[in-house]
């Protein structure tokens, strides 16, 4: 397959192989399996994933990369939507706070607005479809934690909007470019496919930035719980006997 594998496919593969290594070293140090287990675990997997393409692509057929990169992607994909339930689970207790039903009415608004896009694109395989819609979902999805999080205002959520936002914005690009490949002639497939290499590159250094950073990591004393109960206490007051003004 080395014919297939430009000098700018190269870098790029070089350069997220050492970004994914350096990102698991950083996850040893901040210790974030303690915090975030599924998305160490993601890319820890993405990490194996992108050597072990690697040395297929190297020393293999392309129809041999073509199997295992199908079976990788696929575990990978599962670790992602591990990933998603576990930052949900850190956000989505906050939907009882105000503004929860506008904020799931817009999500289930874009989820409708998806599978109207992915019904009328023009696709030739119904699992192209089933595939390009999870995809837009998941994205869509990890944005729309990575949003309220920062809503919510709380210190931690810093870390989880980070990661979540990353996340969501790969797997929109990866979708559209998915779907620019499937759709647009042969001709056009190492642009598309350098982009998505791009986006992944860039994640990669986002998220070596998000785990460094100080967000997320401070201890809450019991000064600092007292705040926020009393905090959750004076908006369910505010809720349950606010006044209703009249014209």
């Amino acid at each position: 397959m080395n014919n297939f594998i430009t000098t700018a496919d190269l870098a790029i593969w070089i350069a997220l192989i050492v970004g994914r290594v350096v990102l698991c070293l950083v996850i040893l140090k901040k210790h974030l399996f303690r915090k975030l287990p599924w998305f160490s675990l993601y890319a820890l997997a993405s990490t194996i994933e992108t050597i072990v393409l690697f040395v297929i692509a190297s020393l293999c057929s392309y129809t041999a990369y073509y199997y295992v990169f199908y079976v990788t992607s696929h575990i990978v994909s599962l670790f992602a939507f591990s990933t998603l339930i576990e930052a949900g689970r850190r956000v989505l207790p906050g939907l009882d706070l105000p503004k929860k039903e506008q904020a799931l009415t817009f999500l289930m608004l874009t989820i409708g607005v998806i599978v109207a896009f992915v019904t009328l694109w023009p696709l030739r395989f119904i699992e192209n479809r089933i595939e390009l819609a999870a995809q837009l979902v998941v994205g869509t999805t990890f944005i729309f934690i990575a949003t309220y999080s920062r809503y919510l205002g709380f210190y931690w959520s810093r870390l989880v909007a980070g990661i979540s936002a990353t996340l969501g914005l790969l797997y929109l690009i990866q979708g559209a470019v998915r779907a620019m490949a499937w759709h647009h002639p042969s001709a056009m497939t190492f642009e598309i496919r350098l982009l998505s290499q791009i986006a992944n590159v860039l994640a990669v250094i986002a998220w070596i930035v998000v785990v460094l950073s100080p967000w997320g990591t401070r201890e809450y004393t019991e000064q600092d719980v007292l705040k926020l109960e009393a905090a959750f206490a004076r908006i369910e007051a505010s809720m349950g006997t606010g006044e209703v003004k009249t014209v």
